[in-house]
């Protein structure tokens, strides 16, 4: 390799020189100055060419039914452009060094020459790669070729781009004189202790690959995981990291290792909706079970959003602490989640309105308390009003009122007092109380006896 390479300089150094003893011969000006003006101006009348040249060009290709034209000058057309003017500096550099004699110039640049070229070539794979990436999801439009999903064309151009990018590499080490067995032996021990030390790193890349290859999910994909707390739009695949979009909005970041250790569901991926609701009835309305039964079945069996080839099912499930049970369970043709809820609240509304057509009511969470018979709750009040009618009564039938419902009288109708005066009047009228208890005639012995006598 090393003889090709040195060949290679001799005869471009050969070339050169030639070129400049020409140009000496026939504008008598020394060769080592117009060689490189000349090589400048003939850089810039390409470049200019190509610029118009490609960039026509390169417009009609955008329109042409096949996918692979523009990727190509895509790729090519600004890399192409940097590496001729690159080229021409360099070469210039050369020739004046030769002549002022600085002889390992000449290496210096022919080396640096090739490792530009293979970054300008690394530039122009990453510009091919990704716009194959848009034509393979986005085809042109006269294009009869089929569009591939969005993963499986992420992955195919990943992998293209790491074999470019690896072989570029390769390539590199050896125009800087590194061997290829030593690679080799190199790569062998130090892939043990790369592996070790980044086993983590390597267990998502292998991840990332599995993803691709098995698809659980796509970008675009709505995913969550019962096992972890992980729900959101997948936005990017990548080969150690996936970004879910969260709907609370902030991006969440899931190594690839893990979607081989954790149950994923894809809810973009259902085919139906499941309606399953429990409807409670109060347990007066036990009689009107059945027809209220019969018509919500009739009501999901003709409706247009219920699928009618899955199960539909409407019972009267079990007597619940406050309310006869009932269970509706369908399933929706459609699966978006607006409009599913949409459809359900439509259904509930329904359901309330056949539960009131049979003179039935919702049940709500109560208790009812059974007392013995004869026992009564007295409620705040009662026993007042009850003392008042009973006064009125009185007065009206005797006209006399009793001192005990005077008092009483006294008692409700005294209010706005201090404590002092009401304590004052409660000791007045207990004196009162005691002194016609003393006052009033008790029965004598005589009566007593007379009493008998007359018996």
């Amino acid at each position: 390799m090393k003889t090709l390479d040195d060949a290679t300089q001799t005869l471009s150094t050969q070339t050169l020189a030639h070129l400049q003893q020409r140009l000496s011969d026939w504008l008598g000006l020394p060769g080592w100055i117009l060689l490189p003006i000349a090589i400048v101006l003939i850089a810039a009348v390409v470049d200019l060419v190509l610029y118009f040249v490609l960039g026509r060009l390169e417009q009609r290709l955008v329109r042409s039914p096949r996918r692979w034209d523009d990727p190509f000058l895509h790729a090519l057309r600004l890399p192409l452009r940097w590496w001729i003017w690159i080229s021409a500096l360099m070469i210039g550099a050369g020739v004046i060094g030769a002549h002022l004699g600085v002889t390992a110039l000449t290496g210096f640049l022919f080396k640096s020459g090739a490792l530009i070229t293979l970054l300008l070539l690394a530039w122009s794979g990453i510009r091919l790669i990704r716009r194959l990436e848009q034509r393979l999801v986005f085809p042109p439009v006269n294009c009869r070729a089929r569009p591939v999903d969005q993963t499986s064309a992420s992955a195919l151009t990943k992998i293209v781009g790491a074999v470019l990018i690896v072989t570029l590499i390769l390539i590199g080490l050896q125009i800087l004189g590194v061997s290829m067995s030593s690679i080799l032996a190199m790569g062998g021990f130090g892939g043990l202790v790369i592996g070790f030390a980044a086993r983590d790193v390597m267990a998502n890349f292998f991840g990332g690959m599995v993803v691709h290859l098995d698809k659980p999910f796509v970008v675009g994909d709505w995913i969550r995981s019962p096992d972890r707390e992980i729900e959101g739009m997948v936005e990017d695949i990548g080969w150690r990291l996936t970004t879910i979009r969260t709907f609370a909005g902030p991006p969440l970041y899931v190594p690839n290792a893990w979607f081989s250790q954790i149950s994923v569901e894809t809810p973009t991926r259902m085919v139906n909706r499941r309606l399953w609701e429990t409807v409670g009835l109060r347990y007066q309305d036990a009689g009107a079970i059945e027809a209220i039964t019969g018509d919500i079945r009739q009501l999901l069996k003709h409706h247009d959003e219920i699928d009618q080839n899955e199960l539909i099912t409407v019972n009267f499930t079990t007597f619940g602490q406050y309310a006869l049970e009932i269970m509706l369970y369908a399933f929706t043709r459609e699966t978006d989640w607006q409009r599913f809820h949409e459809i359900k609240q439509e259904i509930l509304l329904k359901v309330r309105d056949i539960i009131e057509k049979h003179g039935a009511e919702l049940a709500l969470p109560a208790s009812r308390i059974y007392l013995p018979e004869g026992v009564g709750i007295r409620r705040d009040g009662d026993g007042d009003a009850a003392a008042h009618g009973r006064d009125q009564t009185h007065s009206a039938a005797g006209g006399e009122r009793s001192p005990h419902a005077a008092e009483t009288r006294a008692e409700e109708t005294s209010g706005g007092e201090t404590p002092r005066e009401e304590t004052h009047r409660k000791e007045v009228r207990r004196d009162t109380r005691d002194r016609r208890t003393r006052a009033r005639p008790g029965p004598s012995e005589d009566d007593v006896g007379s009493g008998d006598a007359d018996a």
